[in-house]
């Protein structure tokens, strides 16, 4: 069982707020929700190099998909299938880029979700996929902060030291401030979802403020959790 509770996070969060949005758990989410889960299961099977229950979990993960495509028609899963095969089967990056390429990836699916649950991919499924992307990068930026911090070892004498290890995350925060405001000011999304993003906002730039050589990494993954299940709701 993959033990890195922050991406099981990401990938259940995103297929909860397609249930929430859509209002539709059914036989076909059932399914698209076992599907999933026996594929991202199978990956750590396959990194650890248990051949055998690899092919047991990507059987049950075709399994459950097949009557998603033979008999209710959803052939675009597929494509969903192609674009996440290749960045879940590959050894876990440390780099940004990598690290947000990945949660593109698990954040998938929200939009496979909605598909299983309406039969359409309309607009509505992809600003939920993307409002997910953005949320979950956020993640990457402030968990790096404190992995170069820790690095470092030694104590912080200004604030202004702290916001240069903390220069790309506060300015990823700064942007996603902008794109909100610019998506919510054009009507694309409600102002109310501000409200889902707000949280971290505030964690980014109290978490400069209070950033410390120390890396207490099961309580900071644990508190990301916590922060992905008010995004939720």
């Amino acid at each position: 069982m993959p033990r890195e509770h922050g991406a099981w996070g990401i990938l259940l969060i995103p297929f909860a707020t397609a249930i929430g949005v859509t209002g539709v758990f059914d036989l076909k989410v059932a399914l698209q929700l076992g599907s999933v889960l026996c594929f991202y299961i199978a990956r750590t099977s396959y990194l650890k190099g248990s051949l055998r229950w690899m092919g047991i979990l990507i059987g049950l993960s075709f399994g459950c998909a097949l009557p998603l495509l033979f008999f209710w028609q959803l052939w675009w899963l597929v494509l969903f299938g192609v674009i996440a095969a290749p960045l879940a089967f590959r050894r876990t990056e440390r780099s940004v880029v990598m690290q947000v390429l990945a949660v593109g990836g698990l954040t998938l699916t929200a939009p496979a979700a909605c598909y299983a649950a309406t039969g359409a991919l309309d607009a509505r499924t992809w600003w939920l996929w993307l409002l997910n992307v953005l949320y979950f990068a956020s993640g990457v930026f402030y968990v790096k902060m404190h992995i170069v911090a820790a690095i470092r070892r030694q104590p912080f004498e200004s604030l202004v030291d702290r916001a240069r290890y903390g220069a790309a995350m506060l300015a990823y925060h700064a942007g996603l401030v902008v794109v909100l405001l610019a998506l919510a000011s054009s009507s694309v999304i409600s102002f109310r979802v501000l409200l889902a993003f707000a949280p971290i906002v505030a964690r980014a730039f109290i978490g400069v403020a209070r950033l410390k050589p120390v890396l207490r990494i099961k309580r900071l993954g644990w508190t990301e959790v916590a922060y992905s299940i008010v995004f939720a709701g």
